[in-house]
């Protein structure tokens, strides 16, 4: 299905799948507590359980702090456990109205979507084991992963039957082209900073009064030493001896359980040229152009060149069609068949799918093979190690943070039940750190209220997959003034900085009451030692012109024949004096019609959007919905 998605509907609606599948990872990651299973929410009498809710609320939360450098204040923190909450409440909402609606996912297609999933291969093709090895590591059960898979899937038709009724007109791609293709004439004055710098005074007197009026600038970093311990399943499974027998009688196994298992499908690889049925073609017209494609292709052109002009497929074209290698079942049904009967070298169509007509081109074929015990001997010892220390890794994760819970104070007493060392990280800031240190969930643990303030033992986070810590404060070091003696020289650049930049600002503002005056720009320039661009046109995307300007000069009201003059401050503490004096809208009649084709398909995945958006604020407003509020306060 994921396939047939991304061939009808490129980019937006492929990041919406994608998104929900992380989403589900995000959501059920591992809790090695135990939580609450009361209710977060009832959605139109469908109960939403509170435990993975609070999960992904703390894996927000972290992020947050993380990206702050400190402590997430209380009012964004309510706004983060908010949208948190709705974001489940619409996922729940779009699966019943899916559920509503008759979508529905075959145990077939489902089976499909599982076992291509990268996570869940080894060697390029799917493991059971470590299928189920993975979801252990989530917290997760085989039976519960695939039904919210299957939920996320029947979401994705419900989506993607919305965003098939998009599209946009002829009109609405004039004004979007006249907007996005704008060029503006423009010239620019800049005012290096550093000439401003020379002949800065700075006294002691002003050294000191920056000192005390700004303490926190002036201080050294908030810190703290942590011990840990850290279990990781990896060690584990390297301590597990498996005999030849255990694991001869593994694979015997996994073999009557899925006999395809270790068997490599036959692979092609593909280019192909779509021509779609949409708005601005009918299925005969269509049919006609594929044809005409074709026949340039056996009358000796290029098929990349063709496909790079003339397909519809846009991910697809700007690769001259490559499809790369293709499995049986991946591709939609007529497509399918007929790449799979076709011979290396072979181009075939018009190929009707209902997505249009494709005109297809065969390239390589590589054999289906099975691989035999001696071959996967390696990966099945690997596989039966981990199947057997997991069980074993949960049971000594969950002691861990029993022992560290019921010894508060220390973590010496579940060290020596578990035979565990006690490993130290010195130095740990609320931000910039690296390894272990850099996990946003490690931090946001050191310095919470329970570790840091009241020295208790944390509990058991899993910073990466198949490690589980559990961690401790053993020194607070909190931020302290430093003595000026040796912030004195920062300070000072501080100083001459503010002063330059203040000068500079001043000789921008009397230079562009010069110029909107009448004033010659080059001559402004050359009075006072700034350096002149222009004139010249520049779109909205030109990388030959700062972005602060070409932001500055795109946002200014032009009127007909009016100059514009704006300051715009630069990155490096520099000022410019920006005029702009004409604007050209774009043509849609100059474009590429590639370009063309393009740009329409990009407004109609927005707009696709939209109307998603709108479809799902339309069910919201008539939903029952009661948040648990009291739950999370």
């Amino acid at each position: 299905m994921l396939q047939k998605i991304r061939e009808r509907v490129t980019g937006w609606f492929a990041g919406v799948i994608l998104a929900l599948l992380a989403f589900v990872f995000a959501v059920w990651g591992i809790d090695i507590g135990f939580g609450n299973r009361s209710t977060a929410a009832v959605v139109n009498g469908d109960e939403i359980p509170i435990a993975p809710v609070r999960q992904a609320i703390q894996n927000q939360v972290a992020r947050f702090a993380e990206q702050l450098g400190a402590d997430v204040p209380e009012v964004l923190e309510t706004q983060i456990r908010n949208d948190v909450i709705e974001s489940f409440v619409q996922q729940r909402l779009l699966l019943q109205r899916a559920r509503d609606e008759g979508y529905r996912i075959s145990d077939t297609e489902l089976t499909q979507e599982i076992r291509q999933m990268p996570i869940f291969q080894v060697g390029g093709s799917f493991s059971m084991d470590s299928y189920r090895a993975r979801l252990a590591n989530f917290g997760l059960t085989p039976s519960g992963f695939e039904a919210e898979q299957r939920q996320i899937l029947e979401i994705g038709q419900l989506q993607e039957g919305i965003l098939r009724s998009a599209f946009a007109t002829v009109d609405e791609l004039e004004r979007r082209v006249r907007i996005d293709g704008e060029q503006r004439e423009i010239a620019w004055l800049r005012l290096p900073v550093s000439i401003y710098a020379e002949g800065v005074e700075v006294t002691e007197e002003d050294v000191l009064a920056l000192y005390e009026a700004s303490p926190d600038r002036y201080s050294s970093n908030e810190t703290v030493d942590v011990e840990y311990l850290e279990l990781s399943l990896a060690d584990i499974a390297a301590d597990i001896e498996v005999s030849e027998d255990e694991v001869r009688l593994f694979y015997d196994e996994q073999v009557a359980r899925e006999p395809d298992l270790y068997a490599t499908p036959e692979q092609r690889r593909a280019r192909h040229i779509l021509v779609a049925i949409d708005d601005d073609t009918d299925e005969a017209a269509a049919e006609a152009r594929a044809q005409a494609l074709l026949d340039r292709v056996n009358s000796g052109e290029s098929f990349a060149e063709v496909a790079r002009e003339a397909s519809d497929d846009t991910g697809s074209a700007t690769l001259g069609g490559d499809l790369d290698w293709v499995e049986p079942g991946m591709m939609v049904g007529p497509f399918d068949e007929a790449l799979f009967s076709m011979t290396d070298g072979e181009v075939r169509g018009p190929v009707r799918t209902p997505f249009g007509f494709h005109v297809i081109l065969l390239e390589e074929t590589r054999e289906g093979d099975t691989r035999d015990f001696e071959e996967a001997r390696a990966q099945l010892e690997q596989d039966l190690r981990n199947a057997r220390a997991e069980d074993l890794y949960y049971e000594r994760a969950e002691a861990m943070e029993r022992f560290s819970f019921e010894n508060p104070d220390s973590l010496v007493p579940a060290a020596e039940a578990l035979g565990m060392e006690i490993k130290t990280l010195t130095g740990v800031g609320r931000t910039g750190n690296s390894g272990l240190a850099a996990n946003p969930d490690f931090t946001t643990l050191a310095f919470s209220l329970e570790v840091l303030e009241d020295g208790e033992n944390s509990a058991a986070i899993e910073p990466e997959e198949g490690k589980a810590v559990v961690l401790r404060v053993a020194e607070h070091y909190p931020a302290e003034v430093l003595p000026l003696d040796e912030v004195r020289a920062g300070i000072v650049s501080d100083l001459e900085r503010e002063a330059a930049s203040a000068r500079v600002q001043e000789a921008a503002l009397a230079a562009r009451v010069r110029l909107a005056a009448g004033e010659a720009a080059d001559e402004v320039a050359a009075e006072i030692d700034a350096d002149y661009q222009g004139p010249r046109l520049v779109g909205r995307d030109d990388s030959g012109v700062p972005r602060s300007l070409r932001d500055a000069a795109f946002a200014q009201n032009v009127t007909d024949g009016a100059l514009s003059v704006e300051n715009v401050a630069l990155a490096d503490g520099s000022q410019a004096v920006i005029l702009v004096s004409d604007v050209l809208p774009g043509d849609v009649d100059t474009m590429p019609v590639p370009q063309r084709r393009e740009l329409r398909t990009q407004m109609i995945q927005a707009g696709g959007g939209e109307e998603l958006g709108a479809y799902l604020a339309q069910i919201r407003s008539e939903a029952s919905v009661v948040v648990s509020t009291e739950q999370f306060e």
